[in-house]
């Protein structure tokens, strides 16, 4: 073989294996981006590109919950059903942080002429911001990032990422993880998980499956970088929503159990008093029978779908107040809010529960 038939061979076979590359991104879409649906369940729906482009041709919602991905199994019809008016879309973001919620709130503040009310979730701010291996889920929207739209179709063509495309075929083939999502609401729910666990959750508690690993082994200081982008972000978005008048709701995550033990008290305490100096907030992340279950959770993150329901009931039902889930903090309840969090930590963990 001459050498120009031979550099001929080696381009058109790079070639072939880019182009089957990208037909197999195409096809299997496992982003969910391209919108193929030649198999009906995503790997890792990408949530801030897929729920823009659907928010764009839905403009008449006038609710939006926000959070990382743990509220993300909140169901708007239950919103809906203890707040009356309200037509609610789960604005979920895996791995979503402060800074970004502001951004998407500030494209709802222009594109939803609807809007009336924005319930946000906030996390523990430790750890880091992003997870690299995420690098594509989380990408902005577009619109919203300020890039050109095929610049980023075209990442999500070109580049192979194998552990999405497993997922997407576990997803296909009735994998453990299989997620059931509705993006006309937002809201994901793991089904199988759930059976398992209502079948027989300490099973499922026992298996590699529920990742539940001691708290105390995990402990980490507060990241008070990212607690001052969270603390300066949600002062930006309330600034803006009380300009446009509209309701900001935050609450504090229901932490599992496992994951409280990791958090200092110290580092607690700076939190929330940082935090009550901006909003008023609803916090159910302490100790309670909710968090103290363990078969409430898929595992050590993420709660699952009717502890939603009891979050939105408990905070429709109990409104500027405490319930048997939540606690209430202003500045004028900071000191007993206080109190009664150090007394449940130090109750909760001397008795070894």
């Amino acid at each position: 073989m001459s050498s120009s038939r031979f550099i001929s061979y080696i381009i058109g076979t790079a070639l072939l294996g880019v182009v089957a590359a990208w037909s197999v991104n195409y096809i299997v879409d496992p982003f969910g981006v391209f919108g193929t649906k030649f198999f009906p369940e995503y790997g890792f729906p990408q949530e801030r590109y897929m729920k823009i482009e659907y928010l764009k041709n839905h403009p008449d919602y006038n609710t939006f919950l926000i959070g990382g991905s743990r509220p993300g199994v909140i169901k708007t019809e239950v919103v809906d059903s203890y707040f009356p008016g309200a037509k609610t879309y789960n604005l979920s973001l895996l791995e979503g942080i402060p800074s970004e919620f502001e951004k998407y709130i500030d494209w709802l503040v222009k594109n939803m002429p609807d809007l009336s009310h924005v319930i946000i979730q906030l996390d523990w701010p430790a750890g880091n911001r992003h997870d690299p291996k995420n690098a594509q889920l989380d990408e902005l929207h577009p619109d919203i990032s300020g890039r050109s739209k095929n610049g980023f179709l075209l990442d999500f063509l070109a580049k192979i990422n194998f552990l999405a495309l497993s997922e997407a075929i576990s997803n296909n083939t009735g994998g453990l993880n299989k997620m059931e999502y509705d993006f006309t609401k937002g809201y994901w729910s793991r089904p199988l998980r759930d059976k398992q666990i209502d079948t027989n959750c300490d099973l499922y508690k026992a298996s590699d499956d529920f990742l539940f690993r001691d708290g105390n082994k995990l402990r980490k200081k507060l990241n008070t970088s990212l607690l001052s982008e969270t603390l300066a972000a949600i002062a930006r978005i309330k600034s803006l929503l009380d300009e446009k008048n509209v309701k900001l709701t935050v609450f504090l995550s229901p932490f599992n159990n496992h994951q409280l033990d990791a958090i200092e008290v110290s580092d607690y305490e700076l939190f929330v008093t940082q935090l009550v100096t901006i909003t008023d907030f609803y916090n159910f992340m302490y100790y309670n029978k909710i968090t103290k279950d363990d078969c409430n959770y898929y595992e050590a993150s993420h709660f699952r779908p009717y502890i939603g329901d009891l979050v939105v009931r408990s905070l429709a039902e109990h409104p500027n107040r405490d319930s048997d889930l939540h606690r209430y903090f202003s500045r004028e309840t900071l000191i007993p809010e206080l109190e009664f969090i150090k007394a449940n930590f130090f109750s909760e963990r001397s008795s070894g529960s």
